[in-house]
């Protein structure tokens, strides 16, 4: 009986490891491609509260947003799993960079995805970078679990992200008639833009950085050409990087990246 008992305790000594290393598990956040949501579904049930603040429902080519992931009641984040794809498909969106209590993790069906640096956590945040030109819809998918790997609530989420536009850069001047030439679009000092927009209608010109202040704001004519000289109210020469040319007209925008070295 005694020697029973060790043998049943030595085996329990090599199987708890492996049952509570799920929040451990990399490539399951439920994305196409990836292996599954076992990140929230394993084990435990329903009812988690993980949620995400950040994504943007509408997303400029090339910008960074701060995405956070914390629980809106309940236990800690035992961890979670999240990655970016393009629609419903398995091909990554741009660029996750880890954050606050994150770390990122490549796994064969799942680059680029982000999780907690370590085990539970009420929050932490990541960058996402999308993509450098509008590719129709993104989707953030995450899976993730509170408590205990073997009995806390499960979330498993997908929110979507659509380009500023709202459609496809070529769908959107087919359909409003509007288009935006930028000329050069990567230099170091004067940028010719021209506005295109139905007949006898004003457009806004906007162009902003990164962080979304404002550099120029304009409405136009089609056809009007707006020469931007990048410099700031002071007349000093604005920093390099990406600045983002937007002309809206009702409901319907179009992007151009503009990349000052």
């Amino acid at each position: 009986m005694g020697r029973i008992l060790a043998v049943t305790l030595t085996a329990l000594l090599f199987l708890c490891p492996a049952a509570t290393a799920r929040p451990s598990y990399t490539g399951y956040s439920g994305a196409p491609g990836s292996s599954g949501t076992c990140a929230s579904s394993c084990h435990g049930g329903s009812g988690g509260s993980i949620a995400v603040v950040g994504f943007p429902t509408s997303y400029g080519p090339a910008q960074t947003y701060t995405v956070s992931v914390v629980h809106r009641g309940g236990s800690s984040i035992s961890n979670f799993n999240a990655s970016v794809r393009i629609g419903t498909g398995s091909q990554t969106a741009g660029t996750i960079t880890a954050g606050f209590q994150t770390t990122t993790y490549t796994k064969t069906g799942e680059p680029n995805g982000i999780r907690f640096s370590s085990n539970n956590r009420d929050s932490g945040t990541f960058t996402w970078t999308a993509p450098e030109s509008a590719v129709g819809d993104v989707k953030l998918y995450l899976a993730g679990m509170q408590s205990s790997s073997m009995g806390g609530p499960n979330t498993a989420l997908t929110l979507t992200s659509s380009p500023l536009t709202g459609l496809a850069e070529g769908r959107v001047t087919a359909l409003a008639g509007l288009d935006l030439h930028a000329y050069p679009s990567v230099g170091t000092g004067l940028v010719l833009l021209r506005a295109v927009s139905p007949a006898g209608t004003s457009a806004l010109l906007r162009i902003s950085d990164a962080s979304g202040r404002t550099m120029l704001r304009r409405v136009v004519e089609s056809g009007t050409a707006v020469i931007w000289r990048p410099v700031d109210s002071d007349g000093a020469r604005l920093a390099p990087g990406s600045y983002y040319a937007t002309l809206g007209l009702g409901t319907q925008r179009i992007v151009r990246k503009l990349t000052l070295r």
